[in-house]
């Protein structure tokens, strides 16, 4: 902090905080294999990039796994980022679309949210739905570990938004490496957890990743949004700000109880959840009334049932 580095000094600065941290907090270890999840931005570029780098050292394999939302005049644009980086780098890519997993593209899904009033945002349906279509592939595919390009500046925000909402939960949860474990979840590791926004688009500058600047035409629903700019703002005029935010979340992460060991499974699809019936199909039965009726059939039968064993 407060040091000018050189085009060569900054480029090794940067490669050895990211190494140190993913060996000092042992976010990988010899033999696994790693799913990225990339989305064609800096950050998840910049991830896959050194992962992949650093492979050979670290003794672990690596793939990238992406999620097509189907937003027109964005997705398209960060995946053919995405693709030249890995053909690039050699590594494999696999594409989960949220048409194949969910019948909508997140367009069509927020014409239907619009139609609703739209009470619940773009942003946690897209989330919900990348969340579970990333866990499901990285499992399916034999991932040890689902590595994300959260930065910085991404835990400080999502941080002041769970202490906004009073959501203990998100905070417990959203640490460096994931501490909810169970059958079915692959364990998620933020190796960019200790490096500024600025300094990943920095070394992307220096290094010739290029990510095209498309910005997602949903973010303006997004809580985040103005939790951005105000975080930025007030670091701007206390320098050190991010640090000290994200000490402050690690230090209320500790006073936390760990989570219970494992997870049950959703009643209609089957993935880890961690209540009856999973998020993301709450989501989609909202979404198609077509589900809904599946939905609502399957929790019948699995209370008739529960009713039948308590019989005997």
């Amino acid at each position: 902090m407060g040091e000018y580095l050189c085009r060569e000094h900054f480029i090794e600065y940067f490669e050895r905080r990211v190494y140190e941290t993913i060996r000092h907090f042992q976010l990988i270890e010899e033999g696994d294999r790693v799913a990225v999840a990339v989305s064609g931005g800096k950050d998840s570029l910049t991830t896959l990039y050194l992962l992949t780098k650093f492979s050979k050292e670290l003794k672990s394999e690596v793939f990238g796994v992406a999620v097509d939302e189907g937003i027109a005049g964005y997705r398209e644009y960060k995946l053919q980022a995405l693709s030249k980086l890995a053909n690039d780098l050699g590594v494999k890519i696999f594409i989960g679309r949220f048409k194949d997993y969910f019948d909508m593209t997140l367009d069509e899904a927020v014409e239907r949210l619009r139609g609703k009033g739209m009470k619940i945002k773009p942003c946690s349906v897209c989330g919900v739905f990348r969340r579970f279509i990333m866990n499901k592939m990285a499992r399916e595919l034999g991932a040890t570990k689902l590595a994300t390009g959260h930065n910085l500046d991404d835990e400080v925000q999502v941080f002041v938004m769970n202490a906004l909402k009073a959501h203990i939960e998100g905070v417990e949860r959203e640490g460096i490496n994931s501490r909810t474990t169970g059958e079915g979840l692959v364990p998620r590791i933020k190796p960019l957890y200790l490096i500024t926004e600025k300094e990943v688009l920095t070394y992307t500058l220096l290094k010739g990743i290029h990510t095209p600047f498309v910005e997602c035409p949903y973010i303006v629903y997004a809580l985040r949004h103005p939790i951005r700019h105000w975080i930025n703002h007030v670091e701007d005029e206390t320098p050190s700000f991010k640090y000290k935010v994200l000490a402050l979340k690690e230090l209320t992460r500790k006073l936390l109880p760990k989570p219970l060991e494992g997870a049950q499974r959703c009643l209609v699809c089957g993935e880890p959840s961690s209540r009856p019936v999973c998020k993301a199909c709450l989501f989609r039965a909202y979404l198609d009334k077509d589900f809904e009726h599946r939905l609502i059939q399957k929790i019948s039968l699995y209370e008739a049932s529960k009713r039948l064993k308590s019989d005997f």
